[in-house]
């Protein structure tokens, strides 16, 4: 765990020491995110969603799962077609072995 104001912990080198300096980096990078932070004793006003909001993620949401459905389906089929692709070619080469099987011991 690391401590405020602290480096972090761990080795300093290899891929542990790598990631603490691209943590530190980063940490250092995010100015904003202090900015965001709201003391306990102030209170948001989050705005409530209009009717017209809701039913346009409504529709969103139907919309996207109807591309989902018709996605997966496809996908179903791409691979029900695969399969039955690799069981003619499984069955090809079991026939082929055979006969070269036969041509060899016969």
């Amino acid at each position: 765990m690391e401590r405020k104001d602290k480096e972090p912990r761990g080795s300093k080198n290899g891929v542990i020491g790598g990631y603490h300096k691209w943590l530190k980096a980063q940490k250092q990078g995010i100015t904003w995110l202090s900015k965001l932070k709201i003391s306990s004793g102030e209170e948001v006003e989050v705005p409530e969603e209009s009717e017209e909001v809701q039913a346009l993620k409504l529709e969103r949401t139907r919309v996207v799962k109807g591309m989902f459905k018709m996605t997966a389906t496809r996908v179903r089929k791409e691979c029900d077609e695969l399969r039955d692709v690799n069981m003619a070619t499984i069955e090809a080469l079991e026939q082929e072995t055979k006969r070269a099987r036969k041509k060899e011991w016969g």
